[in-house]
């Protein structure tokens, strides 16, 4: 469903997401409990944001193997994983992998379980090229309060009623209670989750909603592929939902909150 989504966005990426994706991968990682010499796989790398953190953690003699389904994609982090000589970049479905079994020492998927068609074979692809002992740690939205990207997804929806579930998929995975099931049903164990909640500032909407306008990052091409009017219609709604939220000045705060997900094989 995505695919095309992020293709058209990979350009951009880091300019929307990367400072939200960096702050939540020290909380993935704990959930992984990596250590040095760890065969690692990271599933929907994106921009390689988590593989970088993989491979200073895992160290030289640790490799990672940073895998998405988005070619434009893959070509941003291999750009950008370069001076990682530990990490390479695999073309793969998260729910038919090419990897034998028991391949991987860990596995991790920072933001995309949630996008996946069937989230629940995915984690059993996870479970399968896991080496017996080894675990998996998945991040996910919570709710749509609590979301960089909800106010415009729910904005297109909106206008445009066949974009609808896109909004909603975001956070299909957000109660802790089913991922739990989820893990437990693809056969993991010791099952945990957790949650983190942060806060971005913005001196104004126009500050918060212009890399979007722009067509910066998956969720601005998004917004990008929409008429004229559309765009103004769907950037009012933004706008004038946030607006209760400004304060004096006309500055908002966006919350942020993530689910973390792990289990062991």
């Amino acid at each position: 469903m995505f695919e095309k989504f992020y293709d058209a966005g990979a350009t951009g990426y880091e300019r929307v997401f990367g400072r939200v994706s960096q702050d939540f991968v020290p909380g993935l990682l704990r959930a992984a409990r990596l250590g040095p010499g760890q065969r690692v796989l990271d599933v929907a790398t994106g921009t390689g944001i988590v593989a970088r953190a993989v491979a200073e953690l895992v160290g030289p003699s640790g490799s990672v193997v940073a895998a998405d389904i988005s070619r434009p994609m893959l070509d941003q982090a291999q750009d950008r994983l370069r001076d990682h000589p530990n990490v390479s970049v695999a073309e793969e479905d998260s729910q038919h992998m090419t990897f034998p079994d028991a391949s991987f020492d860990a596995v991790l998927c920072g933001l995309g379980l949630m996008l996946f068609r069937e989230p629940a074979k995915a984690l059993s692809e996870f479970r399968r090229v896991l080496r017996d002992g080894g675990r998996v740690a998945v991040s996910v939205n919570t709710t749509s309060g609590r979301s960089f990207v909800s106010r415009v997804l729910t904005a297109i929806g909106r206008h445009v009623p066949e974009r609808a579930g896109a909004a909603a998929l975001y956070f299909s995975l957000g109660d802790a209670a089913r991922l739990r099931t989820l893990f437990a049903a693809a056969g993991f164990r010791e099952v945990e989750t957790a949650t983190e909640l942060r806060r971005y500032p913005f001196p104004s909407f126009d500050a918060y909603f212009a890399p979007i306008e722009r067509g910066f990052g998956s969720l601005g091409a998004e917004f990008a592929s929409l008429p004229a009017a559309l765009r103004a219609a769907v950037r009012e709604d933004v706008r004038r939902e946030l607006a209760g939220e400004a304060d004096a000045g006309g500055a908002i705060e966006v919350p942020v909150e993530l689910l973390f997900g792990s289990g062991r094989r």
